[in-house]
């Protein structure tokens, strides 16, 4: 009896092992997959399929540097807001964003969006003005990111709704990069 009741301890001590185990690489692996992408190392409007695809800012640029609340020329500007797109009207920028039309090397700008209606989708542009953004080749979407240069501001257009709606909100969030030697 005492034998059997060692080796059912045995077992048991075995079957949670392996439980453990495996409940440590399903953590593992829940980690792995909560990993933010990269931010990409080539400027442009992007889609994301949640805000959890959507990268977080870098720690670092190398040639810039980057002060909370200040735009590339260090004065400051709110990095977090949003903004109202309408269907059938132009692309928009956002209100007296600090781009500029000379030494396009002097700053970088990065931005993370999403749509407040999840049944509306918009388009993105990194672009100077909205002729430009125009012609520039995006993809709608509900979620997105961007970068571009101090000569560019972020651009947003309604493209269409599921549920009828003819407007919709751009939730917002910016860094600025000042160029550093």
């Amino acid at each position: 009896m005492e034998n059997e009741t060692t080796k059912t301890r045995s077992y048991i001590a075995v079957a949670a092992s392996l439980l453990m185990a495996a409940l440590l690489s399903l953590g593992v692996e829940a980690q792995r997959n909560n990993v933010s992408p990269a931010w990409p190392k080539q400027m442009g409007a992007y889609i994301a399929t949640s805000s959890e695809a959507i990268p977080l800012f870098p720690r670092t640029l190398s040639g810039y540097r980057s002060e909370d609340a200040k735009d590339f020329w260090g004065k400051p500007f709110s990095t977090k807001g949003s903004m109202r797109v309408f269907q059938g009207k132009d692309w928009d920028g956002i209100w007296q964003f600090p781009n500029t039309m000379n030494g396009c090397s002097s700053g970088v700008f990065m931005i993370r969006w999403r749509s407040a209606d999840p049944n509306a989708s918009v388009q993105s542009s990194a672009a100077n003005n909205a002729a430009i953004a125009s012609g520039s080749q995006t993809k709608p979407g509900i979620f997105g990111y961007m970068s571009g240069t101090n000569c560019d501001q972020p651009m947003f257009k309604f493209v269409d709704s599921r549920d009828g709606s003819t407007l919709v909100d751009v939730y917002y969030e910016l860094k600025f990069w000042q160029a550093a030697p």
